[in-house]
């Protein structure tokens, strides 16, 4: 229903976590299907807790700007809370 009414969205998952990656590119998708995907301005959000060696992280950046990259309208940004990392922006 929101895709309806929405002017902007911004999809946020974990660096960390495959899965929550994929339910951001299933909601991008259908969010194309129902819009097209210039008519709305997107933000895709990567967040981190802290990457090591005991949680890597396992969304690479280029696989995070391609699905940003097949629109214009779409904005990426990585952030972490606990650094300070592009909280401002």
């Amino acid at each position: 229903q929101f895709a309806s009414w929405a002017d902007a969205v911004i999809f946020v998952f974990s660096l960390e976590s495959e899965s929550s990656f994929e339910e951001a590119a299933q909601l991008h998708a259908l969010l194309g299907e129902l819009r097209g995907a210039s008519d709305v301005a997107l933000a895709l959000v990567g967040t981190q807790d802290k990457i090591s060696s005991s949680s890597p992280r396992a969304v690479e950046d280029a696989r995070a700007r391609a699905l940003c990259g097949d629109t214009r309208r779409c904005l990426y940004y990585e952030t972490c809370a606990t650094y300070g990392l592009n909280v401002d922006r």
